[in-house]
């Protein structure tokens, strides 16, 4: 992967979320992110899985609520 995964899924989330990617940080969350709703975190799943070639469990993208979570789930995955 000639990316990182953290900038991958700052573009990813980006276009999901229709938000600039340098706009993403650490504090980036459901809470602070009024285009991250439910349709969108099923949308963002479902790029993150074809983007790195993994599946989620429904507990795993329950628990992913920001951009920290989100880049630790993935790294655990791949």
């Amino acid at each position: 992967m000639s990316k990182n995964v953290e900038q991958t899924i700052k573009e990813l989330m980006s276009i999901v979320l229709s938000i600039d990617a340098a706009k993403i940080n650490d504090r980036t969350s459901t809470d602070n992110t009024p285009g991250w709703d439910s349709a969108n975190q099923i949308n963002l799943i479902l790029a993150l899985e074809e983007e790195f070639s993994i599946s989620f469990e429904v507990s795993e993208f329950e628990l992913m609520v920001s951009f920290l979570d989100v880049v630790k789930t993935v790294k655990a995955k791949i």
